[in-house]
């Protein structure tokens, strides 16, 4: 997955504006965020889900939730490999409904035998999409929101987060990095955009996102030139418009992120285009 920060979530069908999907995580997703109720329930392995600096633990047959907006990363336990759904839903599909919707805050994590069944209900609906699957999410979906609203509501209404707050601080950071991190960008340039001293910035960022500032923005440099190298750029071409001086300390950096060098990325890349349009018996 590509580093992110704000995610747009776009939705093909504007009367169902969900997604779902299935993903198998062996390493840290980067922090980011999005507007809509993210639930995740948990196959199988262990993840650490941190949410604004909050850290639970996602055990299989548990539903984490995340709140819209909250700046998240989620990253797997002792190594192993964590099978999980991913469920976004928009506020708007609970228009029209006595739910309270984003007003109130929910629990974040929630164990329930009722919940794991509407959930897995849901799934199968969504996995199967047979005739009328979007009515029969609409429905589970609802039935899913009401039991976690009458259940397993923290009772509080849910507040913004204020100016100064640190992971808005760190949003704007990211936000900054990411129209920046082609060029010649350092610590000091970003603290001075968000505002706060080096020392206070540089730990609520690693607080935050669970990563150094640079080292983010080497991740952002790496997603990049992984797009650029399919594309069929040389590695020196790429490595120049990533923003590395170096393309020696490019193939370093790129080498210990993807664990491969930029040559044989590109060559790996090629090989599966050409098996992907070689005809087959059929053509």
């Amino acid at each position: 997955m590509p580093v992110s920060s704000y995610e747009p979530l776009p939705h093909t069908d504007p009367t169902f504006p969900v997604i779902f999907h299935l993903d198998r995580l062996s390493q840290a997703v980067q922090a980011h965020w999005h507007e809509g109720i993210e639930l995740l329930y948990c196959l199988e392995g262990t993840a650490e889900v941190t949410a604004d600096m909050d850290t639970r633990a996602m055990r299989p047959g548990e539903l984490s939730i995340i709140p819209s907006g909250a700046l998240h990363y989620i990253a797997p336990v002792s190594g192993a490999a964590c099978r999980y759904y991913c469920l976004i839903v928009d506020p708007s599909l609970l228009e029209g409904t006595s739910l309270p919707g984003e007003k109130t805050s929910l629990q974040r994590q929630v164990n329930d035998p009722q919940v794991q069944a509407l959930y897995l209900q849901l799934a199968q609906e969504l996995e199967a999409r047979e005739p009328y699957y979007r009515d029969a999410a609409k429905s589970l979906i609802r039935l899913l929101f009401t039991r976690l609203y009458r259940c397993w509501s923290t009772g509080e209404e849910r507040q913004p987060a204020a100016t100064g707050h640190q992971p808005e601080m760190v949003k704007q950071a990211i936000l900054y990095l990411q129209a920046h991190y082609k060029e010649e960008v350092c610590v000091d340039d970003v603290c001075r955009h968000v505002g706060f001293s080096k020392y206070y910035f540089c730990h609520s960022f690693r607080r935050v996102t669970g990563r150094s500032v640079m080292a983010y923005v080497q991740d952002l440099r790496c997603a990049y030139a992984r797009q650029l190298l399919q594309e069929g750029c040389t590695v020196s071409e790429c490595a120049a418009r990533c923003g590395f001086s170096d393309v020696s300390y490019f193939t370093r950096v790129f080498r210990r992120q993807t664990g491969r060098l930029p040559s044989r990325y590109r060559e790996e890349h090629r090989e599966t285009q050409k098996i992907s349009a070689a005809p087959t018996e059929h053509d």
